[in-house]
C-alpha cells in the first residue's frame, strides 16, 4: 500500500513536466529584448514655461483654499464633539498640508527650469505639480465623504405624484383590507413512538 502511494506521488510530480515538453519538438525562442530607450529625446511641451507657471501658482491657491475648508470642517467638527469626524478630517488635512509643501517645492523647482530653459525639467516639474493638485482634489473629496456632504448635491428634494387619468388621488385614501387568514391545524400523531 506504501509503495502504491510513492508511486501515484511520483506520478504526479514527474507526469506535469513530461506533458509540458512534448519529446521531438523544439523549445519556443524567447521573446525578444525591447529596443533600448534613447535618453537624448527630449519631450516638447504644449505650453510655454511662464503658462506652466501660472498654472501651478493657481494650483497652489486651489490647494489653500481646499486646505482652509478642510480646517473649517475639522473645527465645526471639533465644536460638535465629534471625533469619528475630526480623527477624519484631522488625517485628510494632515495629507493636505504634506502635498502643499510637496507643491511649494516643485513649484520653486520649476521656477528655476523656467530660468534656465530646460524644457524636459519643466515638463518633469510641472507634471509632478499636476499630480499633486490632482491628489489634493481627491482629498478634498474624501474630506467631504468624512463629513457625510455630498458632492453633486443641487438642493432639496421635492416629490411630485401624478396619478393616471380617472384614478381620484386623495391623500388620505384608507389601506386595502388585510387578506383573511386561515388557520390550518396540525394533523394528529400517528406513529405509537414519539
Amino acid at each position: 500500500m506504501l509503495r502504491a502511494f510513492r508511486v501515484m506521488w511520483l506520478f504526479l510530480l514527474v507526469a506535469p513536466v513530461a506533458l509540458a515538453q512534448p519529446a521531438g519538438e523544439e523549445t519556443p525562442s524567447p521573446t525578444p529584448a525591447p529596443a533600448p530607450i534613447d535618453p537624448s529625446v527630449v519631450q516638447k511641451s504644449s505650453i510655454s514655461g511662464e503658462e506652466m507657471l501660472n498654472q501651478a501658482r493657481e494650483y497652489r491657491g486651489q490647494i489653500n483654499a481646499i486646505t482652509m475648508q478642510i480646517q473649517v470642517q475639522a473645527d465645526q467638527a471639533k465644536s460638535d464633539k465629534d471625533v469619528i469626524r475630526l480623527n477624519c478630517l484631522l488625517d485628510k488635512l494632515t495629507q493636505v498640508k504634506v502635498n502643499g509643501n510637496i507643491m511649494d517645492q516643485a513649484l520653486q523647482a520649476l521656477q528655476e527650469r523656467v530660468s534656465t530653459h530646460d524644457e524636459g525639467g519643466q515638463l518633469h516639474e510641472y507634471t509632478r505639480i499636476t499630480i499633486i493638485n490632482q491628489k489634493a482634489q481627491v482629498l478634498r473629496a474624501e474630506a467631504d465623504a468624512c463629513v457625510g456632504a455630498e458632492t453633486n448635491y443641487v438642493g432639496p428634494t421635492k416629490v411630485v405624484v401624478e396619478s393616471p387619468a380617472g384614478l381620484t388621488a386623495t391623500i388620505d385614501q384608507p389601506a386595502p383590507a388585510a387578506p383573511p387568514v386561515t388557520i390550518v391545524e396540525r394533523p394528529p400523531v400517528v406513529s405509537p413512538f414519539q
